[in-house]
């Protein structure tokens, strides 16, 4: 079974393994989908769009237990009766039975990501004078941190109407249990980062910055505040999963990698 939060002597990495299921659990939240299943050690959402990405319409295992086989034929049910597609997550070591299934199926691999912890809060530069930095609380703070993304995340193949997509309300994003900031120069919103806070453990998302702002050190500043957060509510470990490229960058910030998460897509034509 996957650390829950109480269990007894849970390292940091299943602690981080869990803060990263919660996110999954969290982002279905997020948009308020009526499709939300997770039982039998299996958690499915479809989200508002058919998008099939590993935050819209995703499948993952939160029991190592429940035979690969098991989780496959039921996300392959529960897609096809809604005819979408979907994303299926394998997670650190405990999921390397998913890969074989899944690589069985010609399921596509659309992803590795570094999944990266760090164990203490990280120094915090001076912002830059012309640069102002706020932490979310207000809906504005997070429809600014929003536009921010739908202009980063097209580079990494997700496209602005698909991001907006995803915080249908952003009022959901001002819970006690997530803590956000956003960076301003003197145009607008430039930078963004933002931390779901999980108990034990707290897992840092949405890390963004807009094209005109790239090389300033702007979304590093968004991230050290995010991690931070973390540790202000009492956070053992504070947990990221990097793209490729962005692995280095949050190295030299004190993060470490210490697995990979996996991405398998399915095809709704492929469901039937």
């Amino acid at each position: 079974m996957r650390y829950r939060s109480g269990m007894k002597a849970a390292t940091v990495e299943q602690l981080a393994d869990a803060s990263l299921i919660e996110s999954i659990r969290e982002h279905a939240r997020w948009q308020g989908p009526d499709d939300l299943v997770e039982e039998g050690g299996v958690l499915l959402f479809a989200g508002r769009t058919p998008y099939p990405g590993a935050y819209r319409n995703a499948a993952a295992r939160t029991n190592p237990s429940v035979p690969a086989d098991e989780v496959l034929a039921r996300a392959r049910a529960f897609f096809a009766a809604r005819e979408r597609g979907f994303t299926l997550w394998a997670i650190n070591e405990v999921d390397r039975d998913l890969d074989a299934v899944a690589e069985g199926l010609n399921m596509q691999r659309t992803a590795d990501s570094p999944c990266m912890l760090v164990e203490a809060p990280l120094p915090v530069p001076p912002a830059p004078p012309e640069i102002r930095v706020e932490r979310f609380d207000t809906a504005d703070h997070v429809r600014d941190a929003i536009a921010v993304n739908a202009q980063a995340y097209p580079l990494l193949g997700l496209s602005a109407d698909e991001m907006r997509a995803g915080f249908p309300e952003p009022e959901r994003l001002l819970g006690d249990h997530i803590a956000g900031f956003i960076a301003y120069d003197a145009i607008g919103p430039v930078a963004t980062a933002l931390t779901i806070y999980t108990g034990e453990s707290a897992g840092v998302y949405w890390v963004g910055t807009v094209p005109r702002a790239h090389r300033t050190g702007l979304g590093g500043l968004c991230t050290r505040l995010a991690t931070n957060a973390g540790f202000e509510r009492g956070a053992r470990v504070v947990t990221l999963q990097a793209s490729p490229l962005g692995a280095p960058l949050y190295a030299r910030l004190g993060y470490r990698t210490y697995a990979k998460a996996r991405w398998y897509r399915a095809k709704a034509e492929e469901l039937g």
